[in-house]
């Protein structure tokens, strides 16, 4: 097994006896002041990657990306690398913050990198975030890469890992991982306790309206039609883009040819789309990636604050305020009750 671990190691000074905590003081002050740029920067560039989820057929094999893309970074440049099976985290594409902060923290590391593999038939296609274990939200928009065959891994490896790079150096946040600001604070004043790191603010997530890559988690899978690329979600099914749900007993994905992403994606089932806050309830949605279009039928209702729409049809979409409902329509406006009304 490769080393995943690239940890620089500085030579250990020992000081004995009743001048100890001074000489680890004057040794701490001068570091900052001489080379106060460099350690900032090794802090920021360490990296710890979760196991990703994996989805494929029944039988079907999924390559280890999570611990190649640890390989790879591991040459890189990076101050520390921890893959997979040092890291000791779950295979969670979506983790929660306290999951994220708890693997940082057990990794000694800035980041932490989660993603999902999906194979269908011999295309891979792979989703992957830089969290940061601040807050647990992502640096920027997913990545995504995908391979046709198999002896394209390794460029969607190598891509990956130069984006990982790339956000990391883009973020203003410096602050070292819980364990070395703990080890730093030790040396300065020769206590055991460990301030808190600042972390600067980061500029806003892209708008929550636009496109962006499709997960789908369910209890099983099946591949419907291996030709025209079409799956089947069962169970407990969870689609999700960015500002926008679907959640349903079963759902089916059309895939265009040459793409990892549906273009279409029909949802049945005790069917519920949660967007912003605007929630739609129906036995049957259609959901259209290209024109970012919803069609929900047999009992649909969308409701949003104390306003409800019902109808045998409903059609709204994501990125925009049209609604357009087709038989049997029942509106419901209580927009003047005060509990309605937006915050200021």
């Amino acid at each position: 097994m490769n080393e995943l671990e690239n940890e620089g190691r500085a030579g250990r000074a020992r000081a004995h006896g009743r001048g100890a905590p001074i000489v680890a003081a004057l040794v701490a002050l001068l570091v900052a002041a001489v080379w106060p740029a460099t350690v900032a920067s090794g802090a920021a560039r360490s990296v710890g990657i979760a196991p990703f989820e994996r989805v494929a057929a029944e039988g079907t094999g999924v390559p280890d990306i999570a611990g190649r893309l640890a390989q790879r970074l591991g040459t890189k440049g990076l101050s520390r690398v921890v893959g997979p099976l040092e890291l000791g985290a779950a295979a969670a594409a979506e983790p929660s913050p306290a999951d994220v902060s708890r693997w940082a923290g057990q990794g000694g590391v800035s980041y932490i990198v989660v993603g999902r593999t999906t194979r269908l038939g011999n295309a891979v296609s792979v989703t992957a975030r830089l969290l940061d274990p601040a807050d647990g939200e992502a640096l920027g928009t997913p990545m995504v890469e995908e391979a046709g065959r198999p002896e394209e891994l390794g460029r969607a490896i190598e891509s990956l890992a130069d984006q990982v790079i790339s956000r990391m150096e883009a973020s203003p946040s410096t602050a070292a991982p819980a364990t070395a600001a703990a080890a730093g604070a030790a040396a300065a004043t020769g206590a055991a306790a460990a301030a808190t790191p600042a972390v600067a603010a980061r500029p806003p997530s892209p708008s929550q309206s636009s496109g962006g890559p499709i997960s789908i988690r369910a209890d099983s899978l099946e591949v419907l039609d291996g030709a025209n690329k079409k799956m089947l979600f069962r169970g407990n099914v969870r689609a999700k883009q960015e500002g926008f749900i679907v959640y349903s007993s079963r759902l089916e994905a059309s895939y265009p040819k040459g793409s990892s992403q549906p273009d279409r994606m029909i949802a049945t089932g005790s069917v519920r789309i949660e967007e912003d806050e605007r929630t739609a309830r129906c036995g049957k949605a259609t959901y259209y990636r290209k024109d970012r279009k919803v069609v929900c039928v047999e009992k649909a209702a969308v409701v949003q604050k104390c306003d409800e729409v019902r109808g045998d049809k409903i059609t709204f979409y994501l990125d925009r305020d049209v609604l357009k409902v087709e038989g049997g329509a029942d509106v419901s406006l209580d927009s003047e009750d005060p509990s309605c009304e937006s915050d200021s």
